[in-house]
This record gives structure tokens, C-alpha cells and sequence, in this order.
């Protein structure tokens, strides 16, 4: 918007429509065709520029904002490892201009093997930015960008309240205004298990945000940025046992009405792909009497979801997601009640079917604008896959439970607690289920060792301290216990 300001001001200003361009720059957005304009223009203005120079008059433009427009125009129209390559030259050639040097850094970088090793190409680009971050320790785009590239790192990559906290502290420090700011802070410290921390933070983010949409006249459809520091918030409050408060929040944003007129918009997404569902995940989570049921009831049905899966131009699967968990929950109802037949075939048949479908399109999936939620709801699916083989067979005949080890085992080793700055799908770590199962199987020390890495992936979530706990009682180690309670206490304080 402050771009569009510029141009408005200066019709002909080459850097406005860069700034266009690299703030629509994600695909397939609702306002791709304002992006496509502002790419044509800018590259019609470079165009009349070399023919201006070709004619032996100055050009308008320095040489390096034209290579700089160019590098965008390759990364939102052609590719982004060329563009990778062409800010690399920049930040080469330039060696002041930090923002190309980042840019080659964030399209080079490679992310995280299965077993959470970085790759070659992130361990360079952590290098490099670390080198950056060194010579300019008090530069926000810096400080944010090593945030950015470090957001789903796991645990045991860096050191997180060393390396990757102080840093996200700092950046609040330098403006407490900024939601963006807030909601890192909040990541940062929800990944290192301080909850009441994160959640201030995201509860000032969501603050902020409100603030900037009353003062711009805008609503969620355009501020995902709200929606998601309410989600990540919801987490946190479960994760610290708060779980009355984590559901109140839930449940008021799942009252929000998604926009039919805006089948693309990044907030609509939020909603139908997160928003929507967390109320039911919680109660998935806790499990306790009746609270399938009450998932069930909260799951959005034809009324709210069939207008966008319908959408002639902009279908969108998220009513596939929430089928498939309408079916889990069934599922597991069907095992409150011993029915384990039923369990089965809601399993094997009508959960596992939504998975099929969703599998079938990915490759089309590709090219909407929820795709983002699509492949995270798909992982998440994976891992209650598991969870509910896992759970038939821990709760079903005595013949069976000997597999469900394995079922919570390969459920943990789909489970990721690290999602790009996103709150986790699935709540509990699989490792509980694991704890659970041993436990429930009299092997106190293999519970514990189970809970213990439950802990260390959620670190302080309170359903894993419980285990772990009840598992070094169970083992007379009870010194061990009332050090363990005091984690607990510090955690449950104030509710």
C-alpha cells in the first residue's frame, strides 16, 4: 500500500513497482494480476531506459536498481534459483547492499534433512548469516531475516536460547509496535518452552494487529497475521495446561465468517485451514469424556465450507481436511465404546479415503493459494494416520496392543514440532502416546525415556511433565518426582 502511494506520486518510480512486485511475490495470491502489472511496468521502464542510453542520453535509473528489478522479475515470473543467482552478483558487486545478499541467502537455502540435519545449503546459508548478523548486530532486517531462516530449525540444530531468543528479544526491544516482531518473539519462546512469555507476546501481536486494521479499515480476509498469533496463542495456553482459556479463545475465533467474495484471500485460508478446526484438535488433544463429541459439533459442515470447496475458479480442499477429521473423531468415539470394528473401518476405510484424495491432487494443489495449508494438513493427517492405528490397537484386544508401539513410532517420526512460524496442527507429541502405551504396559522406564522426548520436542508441555512424572513415581525415583512437580508449578502458576 505505501508503494502504491509512491506510485502515485511518482507514476514512473522503477523501485515502487519492485516493492509491488516482492510484496505480492508469493504464488498465486488474489492479487497476482497487480503483481503481473507491476512487473510489466517495471520492465518497460528498463526497457525505455536501455533504449534512451542506446541513444546517448542518461539513463534514469542507476545500474544497480535495474539489476536489482530485473532479479525480481526473475523470481516472481521465471525462477527463483536464477533470481538466487542474480542477487548473489548484486550483493558481489555491492557489497553494502544487504538486502540482495539476504535475498541469495533465502532463495540458496536448503532446510532440513528427515533426521533434522541441515543441508549443504542451509548450513551455508546460516553461515553466511551469521557473518552478516556479526557486521550489522543492530540492523532489524538482518536480526529478522536470521530469525526467518532459523524458524524451523529443530532443537538440537542451534542453540535456541543462546543463538536465536536474545536475538528475537531484541528486535522487540528495538520497536514493541511491530506485530510481526511481537509474534517472532512469541515463536522463539513458545520453541524454547517458555509459554506464559509467548503467550504475552502473541496476545500483544493479535493486540497490534487489531489495532492496524481498525486504523486501516481493513478486516481479517486481509490481516492473516491476526489469525495466526490467535492460534499460536491457543497453543501456548494449551501447552501450559490452560486449557479453558486456550478453547475460549478457539472458539471465538472460529465464530468469524469466512468471505465467500474472497476465495483466495490469505485470511480466508487461515480460517478454513486452521481457525476452523482448532477447536476440535483441542479437544482431540485432551480427550477426555465427551469430547469427540464436542469436536464433532465444532467442525464446520456443508454450510460454511461447501461455497469455497464448490468455487468454480478457487476450490479449495480444506473441506477434505475437515472430513478426514470428522472421520478420526468417529473413530474414536467408536473405541469409547469398545465398538472396535467400527474403529477399524472408519480407519481403514473412510479416514484413510480422505487421505487417498487429497494425495490424488497434489499436484494441482500446487497451483492454488492455499498450498502452504494443504501440505500442512497432509503431514498432520500422516501422523493421526498413525496415531489412531496406534490407539486401536493399544485399546482393543488384548492380541493386538503388542503393535501399537510401532503405530506411535512411526506416528512420532512423521511429527514435526517446527512448521515456518506456524502453531503445530497436531498438539500433543506422538512420543506421549508412546509413554502412555508403555505405561499402560507396566514399562515405567520406557514411559519415562517416551515422555522425556515428548518434552524435549514440546519443550515444558505439560502432558508430558504429567507422564513423566507419574513414570518416576512408578519407579520410586521420588526426589526426581518433586524436582519434576516444581516444573509443573512454575508452569500451571496463575491457573
Amino acid at each position: 500500500r505505501h508503494f502504491c502511494v509512491a506510485l502515485q506520486e511518482d507514476p514512473d518510480c522503477l523501485m515502487a513497482y519492485v516493492g509491488v512486485s516482492l510484496a505480492l511475490a508469493r504464488p498465486h495470491n488474489e492479487y497476482v494480476s497487480y503483481r503481473r502489472a507491476a512487473v510489466d511496468r517495471m520492465l518497460d521502464l528498463m526497457e525505455a531506459d536501455k533504449k534512451a542510453e542506446l541513444a546517448g542520453k542518461v539513463e534514469r535509473f542507476p545500474v544497480m536498481e535495474k539489476e536489482f528489478a530485473a532479479a525480481v522479475a526473475t523470481l516472481v515470473s521465471t525462477s527463483p534459483r536464477m533470481a538466487g543467482a542474480l542477487f548473489h552478483k548484486l550483493g558481489v558487486d555491492y557489497p553494502h547492499f544487504t538486502q540482495a545478499q539476504l535475498l541469495a541467502l533465502f532463495l540458496s537455502r536448503g532446510g532440513y534433512d528427515i533426521t533434522g540435519d541441515p543441508t549443504p545449503g542451509q548450513l551455508l546459508a546460516i553461515k553466511r548469516t551469521h557473518s552478516l548478523l556479526a557486521d550489522h548486530p543492530d540492523d532489524p532486517m538482518v536480526l529478522g531475516f536470521w530469525l526467518t531462516l532459523n524458524a524451523e530449525a529443530p532443537l538440537t540444530a542451534l542453540d535456541f536460547k543462546k543463538d536465536l531468543l536474545p536475538v528475537a528479544r531484541k528486535l522487540v526491544e528495538i520497536d514493541p509496535t511491530l506485530p510481526c516482531w511481537q509474534y517472532l518473539l512469541g515463536h522463539y519462546e513458545w520453541r524454547v518452552g517458555n509459554y506464559r512469555a509467548a503467550q504475552k507476546a502473541f496476545a500483544q501481536s493479535a493486540d497490534l494487529y487489531s489495532q492496524w486494521m481498525k486504523k486501516e479499515g481493513v478486516s481479517v480476509y486481509d490481516c492473516e497475521g491476526y489469525l495466526k498469533a490467535k492460534a499460536y496463542l491457543v497453543n501456548a495456553l494449551y501447552q501450559s495446561g490452560d486449557f479453558e482459556q486456550a478453547m475460549k479463545i478457539a472458539m471465538d475465533v472460529r465464530s468469524l465468517k469466512a468471505d465467500r467474495s474472497r476465495p483466495q484471500s490469505a485470511g480466508n485460508a487461515i480460517l478454513l485451514w486452521l481457525s476452523y478446526n482448532q477447536p476440535a484438535r483441542l479437544y482431540m488433544a485432551r480427550g477426555a469424556k465427551g469430547d469427540m463429541d464436542k469436536a464433532l459439533k465444532s467442525l464446520p459442515g456443508e454450510k460454511e465450507l461447501g461455497p469455497f470447496a464448490k468455487h468454480k475458479k478457487f476450490p479449495t480442499l480444506a473441506g477434505v481436511f475437515s472430513d478426514a477429521l470428522a472421520m478420526y473423531l468417529g473413530s474414536r468415539k467408536a473405541m469409547d465404546k469398545k465398538d472396535f470394528d467400527a474403529a477399524i473401518s472408519l480407519h481403514r476405510t473412510a479416514f484413510r479415503k480422505h487421505i487417498t484424495d487429497m494425495a490424488a491432487v497434489s499436484k494441482g494443489a500446487t497451483q492454488v493459494s492455499d498450498y502452504a495449508h494443504f501440505i500442512r494438513a497432509g503431514s498432520a493427517l500422516s501422523v493421526y494416520d498413525m496415531e489412531l492405528a496406534g490407539l486401536i490397537a493399544m485399546k482393543g484386544p488384548e492380541k493386538t496392543k503388542i503393535v501399537a508401539a510401532g503405530r506411535f513410532l512411526s506416528a512420532r517420526d512423521k511429527q514435526r514440532a517446527y512448521s515456518v512460524l506456524m502453531p503445530p496442527i497436531v498438539m500433543n507429541p506422538m512420543d506421549n502416546r508412546l509413554g502412555e502405551y508403555y505405561f499402560s504396559a507396566g514399562k515405567s522406564h520406557e514411559a519415562l525415556l517416551a515422555y522425556t522426548d515428548g518434552d524435549r520436542l514440546y519443550p515444558n508441555n505439560l502432558a508430558s511433565l504429567l507422564g513423566m512424572k507419574r513414570s518416576l513415581l512408578a519407579l520410586e525415583k521420588n526426589q526426581e518426582a518433586e524436582r519434576l512437580q516444581k516444573r509443573i508449578d512454575t508452569l500451571t502458576a496463575d491457573h
